[in-house]
């Protein structure tokens, strides 16, 4: 691979480390919400999912202080963390995909 760019075992790793990280980070919002917003469970799930995401359907929305004040964080942090996780997750799958081509090039004795 390119000096300076990780490769698959590279991603591979670091994908280990965000998706549990990403899971944990949901599930705090989950919890905050729950107890400071009064909200079901799957509806601080709905809220967490659809404002990490940047969806924001609007359908919910803290409406005590706390709530607000926390949401200001936590979504600077979990668009930033949910578009890493997403970029390295790409990129891994673009790298295993033009290994793959080089691969079946190789076998089949074709050079480009």
């Amino acid at each position: 691979m390119n000096q300076g760019q990780p490769d698959l075992k590279d991603l591979s790793r670091l994908i280990k480390v965000l998706i549990p990280m990403l899971a944990a980070f949901v599930t705090l919002g989950v919890v905050f919400y729950h107890f400071t917003e009064k909200w079901s469970w799957f509806d601080s799930l709905w809220f967490t999912i659809v404002t990490i995401a940047t969806i924001g359907y609007g359908d919910f929305v803290p409406h005590t202080f706390a709530g607000k004040v926390f949401t200001m964080f936590y979504v600077f942090i979990g668009i930033g963390l949910f578009v890493f996780v997403a970029n390295t997750f790409l990129r891994y799958q673009a790298i295993r995909s033009i290994q793959a081509r080089k691969t079946r090039k190789e076998k089949n004795g074709k050079q480009d």
